[in-house]
């Protein structure tokens, strides 16, 4: 991976993105806990989960239509600057608490976030596609965010014991200044399509493509299907540890760090293997999920579960970044941010019918079921994974990727003029 990172581009985005994963997870531990302490409420928990989660998914891919067609350093450097005003807008609201501003805020910052981060993602595939990198840029933004997944978290929890709340989002204030600055200046990336085309126009039409590119719809389709089984485990963990492990607080929090371990050690599998067709790294990932939980299902102590956090961990490395390289070299240059603004979106509702069902059954016939249907429907999904996908659906070299991107454009925006007039 030393090649991708002597691009200087991707080298800047990279490191962008880890500073923005760690402030996205500062900034949600200090305001979830910030709300729940002022409300008492687990309703109050839920709303902002709703409104940072669930919501922004669905504006951002109107945003996306509307930004991608704009130069990307200018972009991203203004959304980051946005994040940052917002983040302190939310530290003096830390002293004059009042919910219904908080959570609109949490939605404004969230739909930004997700709309960056689609935006970034695009810029540094087109850039490292042409380079014949790109699999190895997949790689190493999968291991730098899987240890700020498990570091995050862990910042902002001590963020906001030794500062408070307030404290911790004027840290966040910072990190994004930091990263507008720096992506302002980047240079070597694409430059924006001339003319622009409405934004309602150009989501109609990047769905209808969507739908009917077949590589397309099977990978949206059947990550959705494997997202909701994964989720299931959300709700579901702490009352396993206390309950069914009686291994209270602590254990939770065992369990919860051995997944991030293994997501690390599965991002590290991806990395290795990740020349390997994107058929069989899907399929490998959403197997060991499947394993992982079934471990977790039918363990006797917390030793045992803790192996199937650490198996589901591994697979849960190795899915997600495999699916999203597969979607990438299946997608043209000109539909690439709104194909993985849609992603993004479905596999956000996803999680929520996960988190509902993974509750409901857990509340019908205890934690032990919830995840024994999570590994039944893991498993089922890799089946169908191996069964669906062809290996013709996807590019498995990332040499083929940057010849299909040139050689897509002048289709893609017939197709999409085509698709913007429509009424």
């Amino acid at each position: 991976m030393k090649k991708v990172l002597g691009l200087p581009a991707y080298r800047r985005l990279l490191a962008a993105a880890i500073l923005n994963e760690l402030a996205s997870s500062i900034g949600s531990v200090a305001l979830a806990l910030l709300v729940y302490r002022r409300t008492g409420s687990a309703i109050g928990a839920t709303a902002f989960f709703l409104s940072s989660q669930f919501a922004p998914a669905l504006l951002s891919p109107l945003l996306v239509a509307r930004l991608d067609q704009l130069s990307a350093p200018r972009v991203l450097a203004e959304l980051y600057a946005l994040e940052g005003l917002i983040f302190l807008v939310l530290a003096w609201l830390v002293g004059r608490f009042a919910l219904v501003p908080i959570l609109a805020l949490a939605l404004i910052d969230g739909a930004l976030a997700l709309t960056a981060r689609v935006l970034a993602r695009a810029a540094w595939t087109s850039v490292t596609s042409a380079a014949g990198l790109f699999r190895e840029a997949n790689a190493a933004m999968n291991i730098s965010l899987s240890i700020c997944f498990m570091v995050g978290p862990a910042l902002g929890g001590l963020a906001v014991a030794l500062g408070g709340t307030g404290a911790a989002l004027i840290v966040n204030v910072c990190i994004f200044v930091v990263i507008a600055l720096m992506v302002a200046t980047v240079r070597g990336l694409p430059r924006p399509a001339p003319g622009r085309a409405p934004a309602l126009g150009r989501l109609r039409a990047a769905l209808g493509h969507a739908g009917g590119a077949p590589a397309i719809r099977r990978l949206l389709g059947l990550d959705a299907a494997a997202v909701i089984f994964f989720t299931i485990s959300i709700p579901v963990e702490v009352v396993f540890a206390q309950h069914s492990l009686h291994a209270g607080a602590g254990g939770y929090g065992v369990l919860l760090a051995t997944w991030g371990a293994g997501t690390i050690v599965g991002s590290m599998i991806y990395a290795r293997w990740r020349a390997l067709p994107s058929r069989q790294l899907i399929t490998l990932g959403t197997c060991l999920l499947g394993v992982g939980f079934l471990v977790m299902a039918v363990a006797p102590s917390l030793e045992i579960a803790v192996a199937g956090a650490v198996i589901a961990g591994m697979g849960n490395g190795i899915q997600v970044v495999a699916v999203r390289t597969a979607l990438q070299e299946a997608t043209t240059e000109p539909w690439m941010a709104l194909t993985l603004s849609l992603n993004d979106s479905i596999s956000q509702a996803a999680l929520g019918a996960g988190i509902v069902l993974g509750g409901g059954i857990a509340a019908l016939a205890g934690p032990r079921a919830a995840f024994a249907a999570g590994a039944a429907g893991s498993l089922v999904v890799a089946l169908a994974t191996w069964a669906k996908l062809r290996p013709a659906d996807t590019r498995l070299e990332s040499s083929e990727t940057g010849s299909m991107l040139q050689s897509g454009v002048a289709e893609t925006q017939s197709a999409l003029t085509a698709g913007m007039r429509r009424p």
